[in-house]
């Protein structure tokens, strides 16, 4: 490359599109990237939630990182033309050098790369990297969750196989292959809570100057509105505490068709954050005290019938 075109090469965003279905592990491997040693000085991070209750958002704070949040919406559809405008408030505002974009879990990577190759984008932009995170837990399942859950695959330049520790290690080889079978271009990694060494993200793309060809050639089936396709969303919020055995009760009788619900719960004098994904809930205490705040995220569900019973354990 002459010297030129390395220094242009050099002034431009690294762009990396974080994706994967809900509760795959997005936010934990962007939380593990803004740790990092190094200089993330001019680095911004941006967040899209699917509902209107941003709990990602407020899970980046802390870190020196601008973030920030498109809730209510899907950026690779009902949101795109947000989407579009945010990126580029952000390259005027910080001109970063490295750029994190979170999809929502109901997001299909490669109709946002479309929204991003868009000229006040694209010529200040590198060719865009999909990093799709999959929940490894998940796979056997895959059949129930349709083109979106594929796109999101086929759609990878690194993909994470992620959550490996909650599988029987035999069957891991043979999962990956048929990842691998999906998408051949793409580097499938097995990992434990998204624990990859940086060298790894930073690796230039094979597609290189190819620009998006490459990428596009890979769309699947267009996937449509997510709402259209019947996923909602939803939240609830409390000051008051809940009865902490009716909670574990709502927990373990919530339909098959909630994907996600993830946030905070008051239980008493206590406030844990929780992560409810495919019938599994991970707890962790928090000494801040606040509200109970949940977002809710599912397939063809009643949002009605799932707050009446979360009602009933107002204590």
């Amino acid at each position: 490359m002459e010297s030129s075109e390395k220094a242009v090469s050099e002034s431009l965003c690294d762009v990396i599109l974080i994706a994967g279905f809900l509760g795959a592990g997005k936010t934990t491997l962007l939380r593990r990237i803004l740790r990092w040693p190094g200089d993330l000085s001019r680095t911004a991070v941006l967040v899209n939630e699917f509902g209107r209750v941003g709990i990602d958002g407020e899970l980046l704070q802390g870190f020196s990182t601008p973030v920030y949040e498109l809730t209510n919406g899907c950026i690779c559809c009902s949101m795109a033309a947000d989407l579009v405008k945010t990126v580029e408030e952000i390259l005027e505002k910080f001109n970063p050098r490295h750029l994190f974009i979170e999809a929502t879990g109901v997001a299909d990577p490669l109709e946002v790369l479309l929204s991003l190759n868009r000229e006040k984008i694209e010529s200040r932009v590198k060719v865009p990297k999909v990093v799709t995170v999959l929940d490894g837990d998940l796979w056997e399942g895959r059949e129930y969750f349709g083109p979106l859950f594929y796109n999101q695959i086929k759609g990878a330049d690194l993909l994470l196989f992620n959550k490996i520790d909650l599988l029987p290690q035999e069957k891991i080889p043979q999962y990956i292959r048929e990842v691998q079978e999906l998408n051949p271009y793409c580097r499938v990694l097995p990992t434990e809570h998204c624990q990859i060494e940086p060298q790894v993200l930073w690796d230039p793309l094979i597609k290189g100057d190819r620009g998006l060809e490459i990428s596009l050639g890979r769309l699947g089936d267009h996937h449509g509105n997510a709402e259209e396709l019947g996923y909602l969303a939803f939240a609830f919020e409390e000051p008051g505490p809940l009865r902490e055995d009716c909670f574990n009760h709502f927990l373990d009788t919530l339909p098959a068709g909630l994907y996600r619900l993830k946030g905070y719960v008051r239980l008493g004098d206590r406030r844990f954050f929780i992560n409810h994904v495919g019938r599994k809930t991970e707890w962790i205490s928090v000494e801040t005290p606040g509200p109970t705040t949940l977002a809710f995220v599912g397939w063809k569900i009643v949002e009605q019938e799932i707050l009446d019973q979360l009602k009933k354990c107002l204590a």
